[in-house]
């Protein structure tokens, strides 16, 4: 199997914010995930299966091949990304991988059942948390995220703030993992952050 060619360092598209937070207010948080390895595997006709035995087998995590399941160790997620594929998402630094080990270990699990691309260059993470949260998503996408349609271990394709995400449920404070294209990561992280304003002062 050939080696992954060496990528550059990778530098925050949200690097004008300098504040740990984007947002820190007493019932809403918005914060940038950093350090994120992202991957994108598509399992070729026929393999859907064994690719999601494969992949679920090499991180201890269940892979369903269910249309918007997400599963997640506490440090990193397995969640489904359209017919037949998955987008498998950690942070280097809170699980523990040395840079280019998930994307290895993917690779190398997989093999001939499927394509696996790193998109970490190519991707941004926001988590929005907090009591006020769902009045904030709600305010930015039309997807039905009353609880009782919409929770923890529940995942999207959709549009937030006019812009293509994959939104993923983590728990039921709520909090929300929302991953875009990293060209539109600034335009993204300030609609956000404007939705947030009236909930400033708690």
């Amino acid at each position: 199997m050939p080696e992954q060619a060496s990528l550059p360092a990778r530098k925050s598209p949200l690097s004008n914010y300098t504040r740990e937070h984007i947002v820190d207010y007493p019932r809403v948080r918005l914060s940038e995930r950093k350090a994120l390895t992202a991957i994108q595997v598509l399992s070729f006709n026929g393999k859907h299966d064994a690719a999601a035995q494969a992949i679920g087998e090499a991180l201890g995590i269940e892979c369903s091949t269910r249309p918007g399941a997400s599963n997640s160790d506490g440090k990193t997620q397995v969640s489904w990304n359209g017919p037949n594929s998955w987008m498998i998402v950690a942070s280097d630094d809170e699980a523990g991988f040395a840079p280019g080990e998930l994307f290895a270990r993917i690779q190398a699990a997989v093999g001939e059942l499927g394509a696996v691309v790193d998109q970490s260059h190519g991707r941004c993470g926001l988590r929005l948390s907090g009591e006020c949260a769902r009045a904030v998503m709600e305010k930015n996408t039309a997807l039905d995220l009353h609880p009782r349609a919409f929770g923890p271990g529940r995942c999207a394709l959709t549009s937030v703030a006019h812009m293509n995400a994959t939104l993923v449920q983590v728990d039921d404070a709520p909090t929300y993992d929302l991953y875009v294209a990293r060209s539109l990561a600034r335009s993204f992280a300030h609609a956000l952050e404007h939705a947030c304003h009236e909930f400033e002062r708690g």
